[in-house]
């Protein structure tokens, strides 16, 4: 500090450093009432955490986000529409002082505590929040007033005794001393104590319109006559002497550098400590009085006018000419370097012109001139300088121009001149219809269509490091390396036949501009790199800066490419982030280039022709912007209506229609930023788009989560991703209880309709069952009984042995039939198909095995609903093992008890038959009995149990 002071002092006492303009426009991107402000007089500037710039007017309160402009008014909660400062507090919510009193603004709300009514009705020039977090409001008029952390607001002015002060601005330096700049002085306000300094404590001038403490300390006084800087108890003043522009400033802005912006009645003043560089409309500032300056977290300037809106500077990065300030015609269609470090500029209408870094000099056709239509410069090795036009070739020298004779060159409209480095006195000439021509200065040799290229329009010409000449002609590339030409058009990878521009760069690489993006040519291959907007754009020339950094001319503006970063990046976003564009609203004269119209001078700087004027771009001045860019939502749309409650995120399924709006926040190219967007539960991967909505037309019923962030020109990444989960409801008819009754209901009218089919069946087959069950009792069971009798009585006669054996043997299988049909019979008859009819036949079986009446028989029928109907294999399989049961028990078992149980307790039941024999003629296990009672246990998927524990025991049990 004590280094940069002596400099400051220094400049006082012997210097006097005063700014030159020149004819040049800088790029002021110019934000008024046509961009949406709404008003074009700015009195306040600040840019909030989340990087919306807020913009006080003369009438109503502005928030920007780089695209758009949304407005605020006394309808929405201000005390008045002209607002004169705006702050922001640690809580994030926005101070605001007004005409009228002052008011907070929270959640896209306006309106007035309670705390600050005593300020109802007084102008609020400025709001400032000190390190004890007490609020200060500077009146005019009314003294300044201090709201205290416990939220109690006095006037502190009054109380010190300074009443009716007119109070302009309130900062604080790092030792805790509060400064107040008024109209009648400067006040210091520490440890409850008020002095104020006026011209007799040697304040220069007393007139105070802003105070500003840099990153030193320092104070510094923004006055009505110029600007002061205080620094340890020493007061030194800048004017008009040391090169300030006006001395009425209205504004101090130091930046992190070190400088300061200043906002005068005469423009805006950039001060190093030592040099003012002033801006003026001249410079292509929209208004000449600057209320306001503000620094944004990406280092652009920002200007609030009186009567031109609001300005925004990113840096001297383009230098601008048109015929406005020196250019006579705007259409720029070639430069060279003379050896004089001059620039000549030809046009399409208004001749040549010669630029020596501070003045143009115009050569036209009163110089010598046939035709005012040039495209083309070179100078020779003889300093010679060949101009291409219209009219063929003219050659100025020794401050002469004279038009090549017909006689020499008989052929017009001349595209480009080259000077053949390899054989002294030989120059290359690309026409237009034409073809190509070497001309050693006294004859030529035509190449066209005729001696092998594919057209007769050549836009360029470039000789390699082999000394292969490459021709850029309307029918592709063309080779020439002295004895035959090799042509290389869209079937080779061309986007476009129609080349423009050839460049070949230190790596001897080929860059071909051509009518449909740019191609790079690397080992006899061709590649066409492309972001998302390079495909479909006019390519009128490729570049290297002194940086080897490539820059591509096309219809949309100059882009700036990294090809090393697009051809090594995985994935579509790099890609895109490879290419970094500049047009109109970063400076650049216009975005339509012109073919060729590039130069790279010795400085350093590119030379930039377009259809509207000029450029002059300084590509070491573009420094990346490594901020990243903030991202919000603007608002989300549901079928159409807003969702004002972040919370609410379940919606039923007839809102499926959901569109998302959200801003990303960079000022340097807010046009430029690139978003990336997913939304989990649909997409797969990451989407990018330019566009700020994205809309979902019909979504299905789901979880969803939203996600979007955002990329700034420089492919610098949010530091955030915004996120919004949400679910879309499925109709009712869809949802899991209707799903379940539904099922229900079905399941229930399949169950009826099976019963009812089932009873129907039922019905109908029972007098069909009783009808075969008589049948075969009457019929088959009569016949069988009657085949018994007859071999009983064939017995009887006079037969012999034999045949009296196997009568016998017909008879008892007749009769064993008979009774294995009285089973079947039995079964078969509906008229059979209840408990009670299954525990008969059971008592039946029993009585007729057990006719001596051992063993005893005890039956546990008692919680048996006899009327219940059983279906008919169940009751048919259980019969017959329960008569398995009784027929082993009978031939096997020493038994003197049996215990027969049948019992149902809803669909389960449960057969039991035990007795109490002992094992000496226990059951065979290996019996034909056993594996009966298995196999019918079987078909009715029963569970059966056999123990002979203290007796035999065959238990049954399962489902009807």
């Amino acid at each position: 500090m004590k280094s940069r002071l002596i400099a400051i002092s220094f400049l006082i006492l012997f210097t006097c450093l005063v700014s030159k303009s020149n004819s040049q426009t800088l790029p002021f991107k110019s934000y008024s009432i046509q961009q949406g402000l709404s008003e074009s007089v700015v009195h306040s500037l600040i840019q909030d955490d989340k990087g919306f710039i807020w913009v006080g007017t003369g009438f109503g309160l502005n928030r920007f986000d780089g695209l758009r402009f949304q407005q605020y008014y006394e309808s929405h909660g201000l005390p008045d529409n002209r607002v004169n400062a705006i702050h922001q507090g640690g809580d994030g919510q926005l101070w605001l002082g007004t005409d009228s009193g002052a008011a907070v603004m929270h959640n896209d709300s306006i309106y007035t505590p309670d705390n600050l009514r005593a300020l109802d009705g007084m102008t609020i020039l400025d709001i400032f929040h000190d390190r004890n977090d007490e609020h200060w409001f500077s009146t005019q008029g009314n003294g300044v007033w201090r709201l205290d952390a416990a939220g109690e607001l006095k006037n502190i002015s009054d109380a010190h005794g300074y009443r009716g002060l007119q109070v302009r601005s309130v900062q604080q330096t790092p030792d805790g001393t509060v400064w107040i700049g008024t109209r009648g002085g400067l006040i210091r306000h520490k440890d409850r104590e008020f002095k104020l300094i006026t011209e007799n404590d040697g304040l220069p001038e007393q007139r105070i319109r802003t105070l500003e403490v840099d990153y030193d300390g320092n104070l510094w006084i923004g006055t009505e006559r110029g600007l002061i800087l205080k620094s340890n108890d020493e007061f030194y003043h800048f004017h008009h002497d040391h090169g300030l522009n006006n001395l009425n400033i209205h504004s101090v802005t130091a930046l992190d550098d070190g400088t300061f912006w200043l906002g005068t009645e005469a423009g805006a003043s950039h001060f190093d400590g030592q040099n003012f560089r002033n801006y003026t409309t001249e410079e292509g500032l929209s208004a000449v009085l600057v209320y306001e300056t503000m620094e944004d977290r990406e280092g652009n300037i920002w200007l609030g006018t009186l009567g031109g809106g609001l300005n925004m500077f990113s840096g001297e990065r383009f230098l601008n000419f048109n015929v406005d300030n020196g250019l006579t015609n705007n259409v720029v269609t070639g430069f060279e370097e003379d050896h004089n470090n001059h620039i000549w500029i030809a046009t399409y209408g208004g001749g040549v012109l010669r630029y020596d870094g501070e003045n143009l000099q115009h050569f036209g056709e009163q110089h010598g001139l046939s035709d005012s239509k040039l495209y083309s410069i070179l100078e020779d090795s003889e300093n010679r300088l060949w101009f291409g036009g219209r009219d063929g070739i003219h050659i100025f020298e020794d401050g002469s121009i004279q038009k090549l004779s017909e006689d020499l060159f008989p052929y017009g409209v001349v595209r480009r001149i080259v000077e053949d480095d390899y054989e002294d006195g030989v120059f290359w000439i690309a026409t237009y219809n034409d073809g190509v021509f070497r001309f050693d200065g006294s004859k030529y040799r035509q190449f066209n269509t005729e001696s092998g290229l594919l057209n007769n329009t050549v836009m360029d010409i470039k000789r390699d490091k082999e000394g292969t000449w490459w021709f850029a002609t309307y029918g592709g590339v063309a080779a020439y390396d002295g004895d035959s030409f090799q042509h290389y058009t869209i079937g080779d990878g061309l986007p476009s036949n129609g080349v423009i521009h050839i460049h070949i760069d230190h790596e001897d690489r080929k860059w071909f501009s051509t009518f449909n993006g740019v191609a790079i040519m690397e080992d006899d291959e061709i590649t066409a790199p492309a972001g998302d907007e390079q495909t479909g754009i006019i390519t009128y020339f490729t570049t290297q800066d002194h940086s080897n950094q490539y820059w591509i001319g096309t219809n949309r503006g100059i882009f700036r490419f990294n090809p090393d970063k697009f051809f090594e990046a995985d994935s579509r976003i790099e890609r895109i982030k490879a290419f970094k564009l500049f047009n109109q609203k970063h400076g650049l004269i216009a975005n339509e280039l012109n073919a060729g119209a590039s130069f790279v001078a010795s400085d350093g700087t590119l030379w930039l022709g377009t259809v509207e004027g000029l450029s002059q771009f300084f590509p070491d001045r573009v420094q990346p912007n490594n901020t990243p860019p903030g991202i919000e939502f603007e608002e989300i749309m549901v079928s159409g209506m807003m969702v004002t409650d972040s919370d609410k995120n379940v919606f039923p399924h007839d809102q499926s229609f959901i569109q998302f709006n959200f801003i990303g926040l960079s000022f340097e190219s807010s046009e430029r930023i690139l978003y990336e967007y997913k939304l989990e539960g649909l997409d797969d991967e990451w989407q990018t788009t330019r566009e700020r909505v994205v809309q979902y037309p019909s979504l299905t019923p789901n979880q969803y989560r939203f996600r979007v962030r955002a990329y700034n020109a420089d492919g610098v990444q949010s530091s955030h991703t915004l996120s919004y989960a949400f679910t879309i409801k499925p109709p009712f008819w869809l949802q899991w209880w209707f799903i379940a009754l539904l099922i229900l209901a079905v399941g229930g009218l399949i169950l009826f309709y099976y019963r009812y089919f089932k009873a129907t069946k039922q019905i109908d087959i029972e007098p069909m069952r009783v009808q075969i069950a008589s049948d075969l009792h009457d019929d088959v069971g009569s016949s069988l009984t009657e085949l018994a009798l007859q071999t009983d009585f064939l017995r009887a006669g006079n037969i012999s042995d034999e045949l009296r054996d196997t009568l016998k043997q017909l008879g008892d299988q007749s009769r064993k039939i008979v009774s294995s049909l009285d089973d079947i019979v039995w079964s078969i008859d509906a008229r059979n198909d209840t408990a009670g009819d299954l525990t008969d036949r059971m008592q039946d079986y029993v009585n007729h095995i057990f006719r001596s009446g051992q063993p005893e028989v005890r039956y546990s029928f008692d919680k048996l609903n006899m009327d219940e109907k059983l279906p008919v294999h169940i009751k048919e399989n259980i019969y017959l093992i329960f008569k398995e049961a009784v027929n082993n028990i009978s031939k096997h078992s020493n038994a003197t008890e049996v215990d027969i149980e049948f019992a149902m307790k809803g669909r389960d039941y449960q057969l039991l038959v035990k007795d109490n024999g002992s094992a000496t003629n226990g059951l065979k296990k290996s019996g034909q009995g056993l594996r009966n009672i298995k196999l019918r246990a079987r078909r009715i998927n029963a569970d059966l149990e056999l123990s002979k524990n203290g007796g035999y025991t065959v238990k049954v049990e399962g489902k009807i």
